[in-house]
């Protein structure tokens, strides 16, 4: 176990600092059930210190962009068996399961692919989940457990100027299960069974409530262990977490949390194409495998300061977080997948990373025109250690590959203004952030070292009209970037941060209660993207492309079984490559068309029946557009797939109050075979998708 990090210690003195503040100023308790229920009734969004909320129905219809929320309902199905199932139901969104439990996520937004969801803001409760939110963006640790979630709020697209950096395919926020107010206890247990035998069990006990009418703790407990589905799949997650909620007062309070993540896990790999033929749950890659660990702790101070000056309100809020983490991936070299390796390389890399966001919101309230003000400020440090080291399996000898050292520096500001005219039914916010990132990086083993400093402006414009009770329509432009990561500025030559312009236009259509229908227009044009240059050995800013397309869903309960939820969504995606030798080539990675399809069913007072579909349609693998696999099936298209999942669950209230869940789901009920590629440290050859698998469930919470 490594020692807790100065940057540790600072964050946990911030919100020590905070309490002790809250508690000496505190009058008294309060009873939060006295508080007003919140108005449910369609209002123009209206921004508070943080922009997204708490992803409600309310938040979401009058959201100025693409959003969809993937709720508890849908994430407690026995068929979900990690983030992978339970963001398929999306529109617009591609994932990539290397190992049917999501542990190692890879999703891709609207075509902007990139290895570890390296292109997408991945929050936790608003805190970043990227182990160097600047450096490296990529989730090669995902400290996130489905248990642990309540719902998921995806936005596709610019997010708002508050949510920075690389958030050029939209912000994905992991919201945790409240804690209820009486205190409650849980317990669950799940069990997969996966091809060849192979078992995967998900344990998970929670606990919490308030010990006083204004200060509540919740306790999670989660582990994951067993094999996936394929040989060499021994999965070792655990995944504990305590988190607090103080209301100090009428007008102040303190969110915060700790937690210890840890994963262990066998890689079975990519096949060549003969043994994905011959067997595809057999691995060839014995040497391959993941470790990884991180102790998170992050905390929230809040307080409303009522009316100042012109503003009839006014919040302050101060969040930090910091983590201490590390994460290593050893694999055999070559890459080959039926190749012997020669070669075993491990790449330990430890993150020490800290960072503090003040903000302000300032709210005018009129009777047909308001404002609201939102000012914050943003400090992130990063110290990152990329070691590499190669063992020679014939003789054992190791020798250092790499010794690269980063500190990263990274400094933001931004500002927008909501305003709201014709009776607070349009609202217009432009916005702007201000991005500073500096990067130094020292070679430990040349000697060499170098400064990269990445400077820009990013505005937004959103706009959000309720024209009538059933429309809902916006529009918003947005420029945001992603910086250079510490892979990419290791040789000489300047590289700038990869920049891009989303678009986004749609509409919200609610005829009547239980119909929805989302549809949105979208392009993003993306430059400056990161490519290296093999003949000269550097990185280079030249890489263009343009995603653009279109994405419809629609929600119904039928009147007349109001009983049943039916759900359809349709992403059409045109991404092409805009410069260089394959300009108007289609980007790598990228399906042109995905279905989903999806009902559930409640019966008999306490049965529910699920079955969800998802289609996703070829995609090739290379700039060239290759079609046919080459030797080492590095290229080739990627052929397209259904997928059919099924649940059941059906519920038990007993006698004193508590209840019993017993589920039971199907995942790839119809065994599709299918596979992905150039996934990582395994980028050649058919990465095989889960096969049919079987969970069956118990949840008991009392």
């Amino acid at each position: 176990m490594k020692t807790t990090t100065n940057s540790l210690h600072f964050s946990l003195s911030l919100i020590t600092l905070g309490i002790c503040h809250g508690a000496v100023a505190a009058d008294q308790p309060v009873d939060l059930s006295t508080r007003p229920a919140s108005n449910m009734e369609l209002a123009p969004m209206m921004i508070q210190g943080d922009v997204l909320g708490t992803a409600s129905d309310q938040e979401v219809r009058t959201y100025a962009g693409s959003r969809s929320v993937v709720d508890s309902s849908e994430l407690k199905k026995a068929s979900v068996r990690g983030v992978d199932d339970a963001l398929q139901r999306v529109p617009g969104i591609k994932i990539f399961d290397e190992t049917g439990t999501g542990a190692l996520p890879q999703i891709s937004v609207r075509g902007l692919y990139e290895s570890r969801s390296g292109r997408i803001q991945a929050l936790s409760d608003g805190i970043p989940l990227a182990l160097a939110p600047y450096g490296q963006t990529g989730l090669s640790l995902f400290p996130v457990t489905m248990a642990t979630v309540d719902r998921i709020d995806v936005v596709r697209g610019g997010a708002a100027v508050q949510y920075g950096p690389n958030n050029v395919g939209g912000v994905i926020n992991f919201i945790s299960k409240p804690i209820p107010r009486e205190w409650e206890t849980t317990l669950q247990e799940k069990l997969t069974f996966n091809a060849g035998g192979r078992q995967l069990w998900d344990n998970y006990v929670g606990t919490g409530g308030y010990l006083t009418d204004n200060f509540g703790l919740q306790l999670d407990l989660n582990t994951l262990g067993g094999e996936y589905g394929r040989e060499h799949s021994e999965t070792d997650v655990q995944n504990y977490r305590l988190r607090g909620q103080w209301n100090i007062d009428d007008d102040r309070d303190l969110s915060f949390g700790i937690q210890h993540y840890k994963a262990d896990m066998d890689l079975a790999g990519a096949l060549s194409v003969q043994d994905y033929k011959d067997d595809p749950r057999q691995s060839t890659r014995p040497l391959d495998r993941f470790e990884g660990d991180t102790n998170r702790v992050w905390g929230t101070y809040t307080q409303r300061l009522g009316a100042m000056g012109p503003f009839d309100s006014v919040e302050y809020s101060w969040t930090n977080f910091a983590h201490d983490s590390y994460r290593n991936f050893v694999v055999g070299l070559p890459f080959t997948p039926d190749g012997t390796a020669v070669t075993k390389q491990d790449g330990p890399r430890d993150f020490k990373v800290w960072g503090t966001e003040p903000r302000i919101s300032a709210t005018i309230d009129g009777d047909t025109v308001g404002q609201t003000w939102l000012l914050g400020a943003r400090y992130v440090s990063e110290d990152i250690d990329y070691k590499v080291n190669r063992q020679r399996v014939a003789t054992g000898v190791t020798t250092p590959f790499r010794d690269w050292k980063f500190d990263d520096d990274a400094r933001a500001f931004y500002l927008s203004n909501a305003i709201s005219l014709l009776d607070h039914r349009l609202t217009i916010t432009p916005g702007v952030r201000y991005e500073n990132a500096r990067m130094d990086y020292a070679d430990g083993i040349t000697g060499f070292s170098r400064e990269n400093k990445s400077e820009e402006w990013l505005p937004g414009l959103t706009v959000g009209y309720q024209a009538t009770d059933a429309w809902f329509v916006y529009a918003n432009a947005q420029k945001s970037l992603r910086p250079p990561q510490v892979t990419q500025i290791v040789k000489e030559g300047d590289v700038g941060a990869e920049l891009a312009w989303n678009y986004d236009t749609g509409v919200r259509y609610t005829p009547w209660d239980g119909m929805r229908v989302d549809f949105n227009l979208y392009r993003i044009d993306f430059d400056d993207q990161i490519s290296y240059n093999a003949t000269t050995d550097r990185f280079n800013n030249l890489g263009s492309t343009r995603h653009q397309g279109f994405e419809s869903e629609i929600f119904w309960t039928p009147q007349a079984l109001p009983d049943l939820d039916l759900h359809a969504s349709y992403a059409y995606l045109d991404a092409k490559q805009r410069n260089g030798t394959f300009k108007g080539n289609e980007v790598p990675y990228s399906s042109r068309n995905q279905f989903t399809v999806d009902g559930r069913y409640r019966f008999a007072e306490h049965w529910t029946y699920n079955l969800d579909g998802l289609y996703v349609s070829s995609a090739y693998t290379d700039a060239a557009n290759s079609s046919d696999e080459d030797a080492t099936a590095s290229v080739g298209k990627l052929p397209a797939y259904w997928v059919w999942n099924t649940a059941i669950e059906r519920e038990f209230e007993l006698a004193d109050k508590s209840v019993l869940t017993a589920s039971a789901g199907i995942s790839n009920l119809f065994n599709r075979e299918y596979y992905f590629r150039g996934i990582d440290t395994s980028p050649w050859g058919r990465q095989p998708a889960p096969e049919r698998s079987l969970t069956l469930g118990v949840n008991y919470r009392f």
